[in-house]
C-alpha cells in the first residue's frame, strides 16, 4: 500500500487507540482507548475527523516516524519538543506533511501522554469494532501489542482539510492538581475520610494504563474492609489495605475487591492522566449534581469554541 508510515524509533510506549470499543466489558474486556480522551479528541478535531477515530498515543519519549505519502497531522496533549525534518514545530494545530518527511517527538516536558492524529484511516485489526490496543489480551492495533522499532503502518487515502488551531483557553493546564471526586459505593465504610481529602498523594512511578497508583509518604493508615468482588469503571478509586489508593484507568479490570471510596468526575479524568510520576495530587469530594453541572458547562464551552462536544 502506497500510504504508509514507518517507525524509525518506536518510543517508550506507542499504541493505536480510539473511542469506539463498546459493549466489551460484559465479557471482561476493558474499553481501552486514550488515557487523555480530551487531547485525543482535540487532535482529531484539528483534522476534521470523527472525534472517536484512532490516534497514536505516545508517552515519555516519543517515536520517530517517516511518512511515505502527503498528508496532514496534528499533535495534542503533553508538552513535548516536536520536529519535522529537524525543524521545531508547534503542537495544537494542523500540520502539513510531505512524502519523505520525518516527524521526531522528543522527550516529553510536561504531562504524560501525547496524541498524533493523521488525516487518513489507519489499517489495523479491530476488536469489538475498535482499533484500541489492549496488550494484556493482545487485541487491537498492530497484532495487539505496542509499536516496535521498524514497524510499518498502512493507511487509506489521505483527505484534504482546512487548517485549524486550538484556542489557548482550551489547551491543557498542567498546573491544575485538584481532582474532583463523587462519593463511591463504599464511601460510608471509611471511618476517616479526612485522611483522603486532607492529605496530598504522590503519583507512583509504577502507574500504568491499568491504574494510577498513589502514595502518601509516611502513611501508616490501614483500611481493613473486606468485600466481594464488585463492578468497577474508569475513574474508580479503590483503597487497598495499605491505604494507598489506586485510580482505575483505561485498561483496568472490570471487577475488583477493594472498597471504592470514590469515582473521579469525568471532567477530571484526562487531567489526572497527565500528572507525572512523583508529582502531587489532592482530592475534593463533590456531589453528583455538581459533577453533572461541570459536565454541562464543559459541553457548552467546547460547543461554543469549537462547535463540538468533547466530553465523553
Amino acid at each position: 500500500m502506497k500510504n504508509s508510515i514507518e517507525f524509525l524509533r518506536a518510543g517508550s510506549l506507542s499504541t493505536i487507540q480510539d473511542l469506539r470499543r463498546n459493549n466489551s466489558r460484559v465479557y471482561g474486556i476493558p474499553r481501552s482507548g486514550p488515557m487523555d480522551h480530551r487531547s485525543h479528541m482535540l487532535s482529531n478535531w484539528l483534522l476534521g475527523k470523527d472525534l472517536r477515530s484512532e490516534t497514536i498515543e505516545m508517552t515519555l519519549i516519543g517515536p520517530k516516524i517517516k511518512f511515505n505519502f502527503n498528508t496532514n497531522i496534528s499533535l495534542c496533549g503533553a508538552n513535548s519538543e516536536c520536529l519535522i525534518n529537524n525543524k521545531k514545530i508547534d503542537m495544537n494545530k494542523t500540520l502539513i506533511i510531505k512524502e519523505g518527511d520525518v516527524l521526531d517527538i522528543k522527550k516529553i516536558k510536561e504531562g504524560n501522554w501525547i496524541y498524533l492524529s493523521i488525516s487518513a484511516e489507519i489499517v489495523a485489526s479491530k476488536y469489538f469494532d475498535s482499533l484500541s490496543t489492549y496488550e494484556k489480551s493482545e487485541i487491537g492495533g498492530i497484532k495487539g501489542v505496542s509499536i516496535r522499532n521498524g514497524d510499518k503502518i498502512n493507511l487509506l487515502a489521505s483527505q484534504d482539510i482546512d487548517q485549524k488551531k486550538i484556542p489557548k483557553d482550551i489547551v491543557h493546564d498542567f498546573n491544575e492538581k485538584i481532582i474532583r471526586v463523587i462519593k463511591g459505593p463504599e464511601y460510608y465504610l471509611f471511618d476517616d475520610i479526612n485522611y483522603f481529602t486532607d492529605n496530598e498523594f504522590k503519583i507512583s512511578p509504577s502507574s500504568d494504563r491499568m491504574g494510577i497508583r498513589l502514595e502518601n509518604v509516611g502513611n501508616n493508615k490501614k483500611f481493613e474492609i473486606n468485600l466481594e468482588s464488585s463492578p468497577v469503571v474508569e475513574g474508580t478509586i479503590q483503597v487497598p489495605p495499605d491505604g494507598n489508593p489506586i485510580v482505575l484507568m483505561k485498561d483496568s479490570q472490570t471487577t475488583g475487591g477493594y472498597p471504592r471510596i470514590g469515582i473521579i468526575s469525568s471532567v477530571d479524568i484526562s487531567k489526572i492522566s497527565q500528572i507525572r510520576a512523583n508529582k502531587s495530587v489532592k482530592f475534593r469530594f463533590i456531589s453528583l449534581d455538581e459533577s453533572n453541572r461541570l459536565i454541562d458547562y464543559d459541553k457548552k464551552k467546547y460547543k461554543s469554541r469549537l462547535g463540538v462536544n468533547l466530553v465523553s
